[in-house]
């Protein structure tokens, strides 16, 4: 009997090396798939987070325009607004609508690249900004109300 034609043991290691290939397979195709299920939970909550502090924002800019709504009057009010959402920074916008006294937050965050609008409504106008997520100052001065980086 020749080395070639002996095959006793082929059968064996064989089906040792199917198993390990066959499990690779199944767990690659796992990680895969929870890799595609973080990365819509952190779009997710990075969309939730950017919701509450744009309105979180909104309200407080609207309760400034409230509270500053004289000639002779200075304020500053400080809002403490979370660094970071989902893991990244992000960027706040104050834009001016088409609508008379209507104005628009604008955040979004470029690690997920999730945009959030909110509208609010003010009696005073607010100054046009871009500025960085974090904590922020609502000044009035000379009638118009600005949103600030607070440090």
């Amino acid at each position: 009997m020749t080395l070639r034609s002996d095959r006793r043991g082929s059968s064996t290691a064989l089906g040792y090396v199917l198993s390990l290939g066959i499990a690779a397979v199944l767990i690659s195709g796992l990680i895969v798939a929870g890799g595609g299920l973080m990365e819509s939970q952190r779009d997710q909550s990075a969309r939730t987070e950017l919701e509450v502090i744009g309105q979180t924002l909104a309200e407080e800019v609207t309760s400034a325009g409230r509270l500053a709504d004289c000639p002779s009057c200075e304020l500053r009010l400080r809002v403490d607004l979370p660094s970071r959402v989902a893991g990244g920074s992000y960027l706040i916008e104050v834009t001016d609508t088409a609508d008379a006294g209507i104005h628009r937050l604008v955040l979004n965050t470029s690690v997920t690249g999730v945009t959030i609008r909110v509208r609010f409504r003010s009696r005073l106008p607010v100054a046009e900004t871009s500025l960085a997520g974090g904590p922020v100052v609502i000044v009035y001065d000379s009638g118009t109300l600005e949103v600030r980086d607070a440090e």
